[in-house]
């Protein structure tokens, strides 16, 4: 069994698959609550016991701290390099990277996109980071899921609504390009942003400049967002990015592009705004549209273990380090 524990920014995801990479469990825990984040391992016994684990990969903020998957024994500091613009308030997400790094299950962290990353194309390198390792899982989960419809050699772009709003393209099996501007909570700072971050050391900047903090909305609003022209403006967001992308899947994947996977929670919003629907219609000029499931992220760093522990030298691109494994026994 191989399992993927996703940090992200509403909750905890936990998924299992088999040997076949089928998706065998899944669940989700509030990480405004630490006491219950503290039971992830305990559920997780529960349901499939500890024991049949054989490897466990953990995703944690923006992973850009590590360019290779890594064993969680070896990662220093979580594998980020600071929480600078990332103040999540509750700690939930370091309450079980530590337990699951404290325990007895075999586990790897992976990275996230930034300019560490060989696999991107040049001009990607511009920004220090551009995602989450969360982002990374979730694009591997779409890879094993429709490779029967593009294959590993196809080019697809995927895009991501949810607490975040990003695009990431893959080319031969392999991150090519990631583009992200703005989402409900993440957003790059501006002058305004920059001016008001020097006045407080720069604390949580990049949690100040998404859609709902620019209108002066609680942060757990993202929790159930029910504005339509809030959803409106997330679809404006993930339109740009999908296109963003596009000249560069016609420049770099072989037979342009062959698909575009949508993915996060409010890409299945259908009221007050059919999010979902409207990003489908605007993207099937480009190529096929498909949806993903819930817990993609949490599915892909499941399937992230798999390739580790059957012999993988990299993931989309990312090389896998000198990780010990026991060959998925």
């Amino acid at each position: 069994m191989y399992v993927g524990i996703d940090h992200s920014t509403t909750g905890i995801k936990v998924a299992g698959v088999g040997d076949d990479g089928e998706l065998t469990t899944a669940f989700r825990i509030d990480r405004r609550n630490v006491d219950t984040a503290e039971s992830v391992l305990e559920k997780l016994d529960e349901r499939i016991g500890l024991s049949e684990v054989s490897l466990a990969t953990i995703t944690y903020a923006f992973g850009d701290a590590i360019a290779t998957v890594e064993g969680i024994e070896q990662v220093p500091n979580r594998g980020v390099t600071d929480l600078v613009g990332l103040d999540y308030g509750t700690g939930a997400g370091a309450t079980v990277f530590d337990r699951l790094r404290d325990s007895d299950v075999p586990a790897v962290v992976l990275p996230g996109v930034h300019r560490g990353l060989d696999t991107l194309h040049e001009f990607f390198r511009h920004y220090s980071t551009l995602a989450g390792a969360d982002k990374v899982a979730s694009i591997r989960y779409a890879l094993e899921r429709f490779a029967s419809e593009f294959g590993h050699s196809g080019t697809f772009i995927w895009v991501c609504a949810s607490s975040s709003c990003m695009a990431g393209l893959v080319c031969d099996g392999r991150l090519k390009g990631f583009f992200h501007w703005v989402g409900p909570v993440h957003g790059w700072p501006d002058p305004e942003a920059i001016r008001r971050g020097v006045e407080s050391d720069f604390e949580n900047v990049f949690m100040q400049c998404g859609l709902v903090p620019r209108r002066g909305d609680d942060l757990t609003e993202v929790h159930d967002i029910s504005d339509p022209d809030l959803l409106e403006s997330v679809y404006w967001s993930a339109i740009q990015n999908v296109y963003a992308l596009y000249p560069f899947a016609r420049e770099l994947g072989a037979d342009g592009l062959d698909a575009v996977v949508l993915s996060g929670r409010l890409m299945r919003r259908e009221q007050p705004f059919p999010l979902g629907r409207r990003v489908y219609e605007s993207c099937l000029d480009l190529a096929p549209v498909r949806f993903a499931e819930p817990y993609t992220s949490a599915q892909g760093a499941a399937l992230v273990a798999k390739d580790v522990a059957t012999g993988a030298d990299h993931v989309l691109g990312i090389p896998v380090g000198d990780v010990p494994v026991d060959g998925g026994q």
